[in-house]
């Protein structure tokens, strides 16, 4: 009989719910410590100092709504020093991450975020003390001068002593403003050009930053918890204390499949308790196996939230959604049910769920009787009849404070049913996942800014920087600006095919192929130099070559492959949107071929007068990429694939070996082809994402795709498929195996596109 309860009281299976671990890479334990050989020295711009000054002073006054009080103060000029901020922000953080590219370091990306972070920090509490201190003067002068009315200065008395009380409160919204410009910052500007150059896991979420914890002095008061997350209990008799609710979660959710590969959490929280010998212990985050699944806020909702997917799912039924959707959803709908009548059977028994309600049902009357009562007060009144009359004896003694707020609210907590009880409780659950993340969050990076030494002392900024252990985030018009040398560079040659047959085709109908080609490929190319910081070389009647440099100590300009592939994929989109319009007028098409070759070194330069002529081996390689092989053009004249490049070995590994010389067969027809030497330097530049895409039982495709940064601040996508130089006869062209040889192809097919930015989706067998 025991183990039939248990069948229907055991908790459902989550394995099919689509959950996510928080998990956060954050430290700065690898980087140079400063003078003082225990802190990390940061010398950020003296203008975000300023900047932050202002807006913060600002914001204070907003906050306060001492504004009559402060005549520089206004909505414009408050909106117009965030937007200030706003713009020093995005250019130090940008300068961080160039620091970090250049370094290969990504935790030099979060020193300058955490550093600006500190200095907010810092500035809110002090501007919050210089706005004491300027009212405080307000009254000094409404007292010495005998032209002021006396009352005035009472109310301004009043108004210091409401703005002292609710500092924390006060604390929480500036530097809710502020941390969400720099969310803003890091979400609207800056996203991209993190997702170019780190992983995901090293990319911050802006919730790490927009966290109430910072600015709170104590982070279990009771009026903080109320405002920003939901009261809990403190003392060690609570049944709702963070420990034992901590605990508590642990062990259930440990119930479940949830980490089944992990360690069960109520064993491992007994343990805890044993080893600690108390019961009022915060588990450690070494065996906290669940907490990554705790701390996503939502997860709970996927969890728990049964009424969300019961509106969904009658909203379905009603627009006749397909059986298996319908399906989806009622089984979400009663895995989530079950699991929160299992939560919700656990609080109950344990006496947590009264408080659970009360800790909501308080927040909307506490501000009437707080002060002189605490929060707490209100809640275990409303929550505990035991300790109501003691409350409610105090309260009485104070005509001014009404209790029929107080009666209404517990003569509707008794009216609640179990749903509206358990609807409480998913709100609570959320409200904990949050201040649990929060707490983990905080503890990682106040860690990291005690770390952190804030240097304005130029004796110390001089000592630090001659011993090379300064992190400068500095304004770009305050680097030094300097010509700095060329470290490395990029060719690209576009080869245009059968150009001679078009020039005498042409002249033969009377018509202009010099023209031709200017207006369809050469001066469109042009145009779009900039956007990638290329530079014509030569041009030829039927060709162009282009070169992107590197310099030295410039890290925001070293995406030269990334750039030069983006490049080269709007130059054969520019070619093929001409073509269409060639061909309504019977005009010729152009055909391209594309290579694009990186050189690890700088150039050679020349110079014919005021002419300056460049010399590479990138240039001979670049050109025998672009080339395509006569009997090959043959073979797959009638072929309509997405693929547009194809390598053969004729020849022994032998002769390969024996020279520099490029001696593979090439079909390159509107393709671009980046040698291997380029894909290894662009994986450096930018973060590949590596794909596989199936096409047969026992072949794949390897992609690569990311995205690269223009001049222009737009952001392009690229695709890099990876393929086997294939081994054919000389005399039939027969194919006889792989080589251990890769060659790579920059892809512009826009089906290739579609699938990158819908993965679930197919590619057409046999295209590729």
């Amino acid at each position: 009989m025991l183990s039939f309860f248990h069948f229907f009281l055991k908790p459902p299976s989550l394995r099919h719910l689509p959950l996510k671990r928080y998990l956060i890479e954050f430290s700065l334990d690898v980087l140079v410590r400063g003078v003082d050989n225990i802190h990390i020295d940061v010398h950020l711009s003296p203008q975000v100092y300023n900047a932050v000054k202002r807006a913060a002073f600002l914001l204070m006054i907003k906050h306060s709504r001492t504004e009559n009080f402060f005549s520089q103060y206004n909505k414009e000029h408050c909106e117009k020093e965030k937007k200030t901020l706003r713009g020093i922000c995005t250019n130090i953080l940008l300068d961080g991450i160039n620091r970090a590219k250049s370094a290969s370091e990504v935790k030099i990306d979060f020193l300058g975020q955490a550093s600006i972070a500190k200095l907010f920090l810092k500035e809110i509490k002090k501007q919050f003390e210089t706005l004491i201190a300027k009212i405080e003067d307000i009254i000094r002068t409404y007292e010495l001068s005998h032209s002021h009315d006396p009352f005035e200065s009472f109310k301004i008395k009043e108004k210091l002593a409401e703005i002292k009380y609710n500092q924390q409160q006060m604390l929480l919204r500036v530097g809710e403003e502020l941390f969400q410009i720099m969310a803003d910052v890091q979400d609207s500007s800056l996203r991209n050009i993190r997702e170019s150059n780190f992983q995901s896991e090293h990319i911050l979420p802006n919730i790490f930053f927009l966290n109430p914890m910072l600015q709170a002095d104590n982070i279990v008061d009771d009026r903080f918890l109320t405002a920003a997350y939901v009261l809990i209990g403190q003392r060690s008799e609570d049944h709702d204390s963070y420990p034992k609710i901590k605990s508590m979660i642990y062990a259930l959710l440990g119930e479940t499949d949830i980490d089944c590969e992990g360690t069960r959490g109520e064993h491992l929280f007994d343990e805890t308790v044993k080893r600690n010998g108390q019961e009022n212990v915060i588990l450690q985050t070494e065996i906290n196996t669940l907490d990554p699944w705790i701390m996503e806020v939502d997860n709970i909702d996927l969890m728990f939230n049964y009424f969300d997917t019961q509106e969904q799912y009658n909203r379905s039924r009603k627009n006749r959604e397909a059986a298996n959707i319908l399906g989806e959803i009622k089984s979400r709908m009663k895995t989530q049910e079950k699991l929160l009548n299992f939560f919700y059977r656990e609080f109950k028994k344990r006496q947590v769920i009264k408080s659970v309600v009360a800790a909501f049902e308080m927040k909307s009357i506490y501000g009437r009787y707080c002060p002189p009562m605490r929060p707490r007060q209100i809640r275990d009144l409303l929550a505990n009849s035991r300790s109501r009359r003691s409350i409610i004896r105090q309260m009485k003694g104070r005509k001014s404070h009404s209790l029929l707020p107080l009666h209404k609210t517990i003569r509707r907590m008794r009216r609640y049913s179990d749903r509206e009880k358990k609807q409480h409780l998913l709100h609570f659950l959320r409200h904990f996942s949050q201040y649990n993340r929060d707490l983990s969050n905080c503890r990682l990076l106040k860690g990291a800014m005690d770390s952190i030494n804030l240097v304005r002392e130029e004796k110390i900024l001089i000592l630090s920087r001659e011993n090379r252990s300064l992190y400068e985030f500095l304004l770009p018009d305050e680097r030094a600006k300097e010509e700095n040398p060329i470290i490395n560079h990029v060719i690209i040659k576009a080869d245009i095919r059968g150009s001679v047959d078009i020039t005498y085709m042409m002249r033969a109908r009377g018509l202009n192929p010099a023209s031709y080609f200017s207006l369809n490929f050469f001066d469109p190319i042009s145009e779009i130099l900039s956007d990638y910081g290329g530079s014509k070389e030569f041009i030829e009647g039927d060709a162009i070559i282009l070169s992107l440099f590197e310099h030295e100590n410039m890290p925001q300009g070293w995406y030269s492959v990334a750039r030069a592939c983006g490049l080269a994929i709007r130059m054969l989109h520019i070619v093929q949107q001409y073509n269409v319009r060639s061909q309504k007028h019977n005009l010729p098409i152009l055909e391209l071929g594309v290579g694009i070759c990186y050189n690890e070194s700088p150039p050679t330069f020349l110079f014919d007068g005021n002419s300056r002529i460049i010399i590479s081996p990138a240039i001979n390689l670049a050109d025998r990429l672009s080339g395509c092989d006569k009997r090959l053009r043959k073979w797959f004249k009638n072929e309509n694939q997405m693929v547009n490049l194809f390598l053969y070995q004729s020849v022994s590994d032998e002769e390969i070996e024996a020279t520099a010389d490029d001696l593979y067969l090439r079909y390159n027809s509107n393709g671009i082809e980046l040698d291997p030497g380029g894909f290894a330097k662009l994986s450096k530049e930018i973060h590949l994402k590596s794909i596989t895409y199936p096409i047969g039982s026992n072949e794949n495709i390897q992609l690569y795709t990311g995205k690269v940064p223009t001049l222009t601040g737009k952001y392009q996508r690229l695709i890099i498929r990876e393929a086997d130089v294939l081994r054919v006869r000389p005399e039939t062209m027969e194919v006889i195996g792989k080589t251990s040889r890769k060659y790579y192809e920059v892809c512009t097919h826009p089906v290739i596109y579609e699938f990158i930015r819908n993965p679930g989706g197919t590619l057409k067998n046999g295209l590729i």
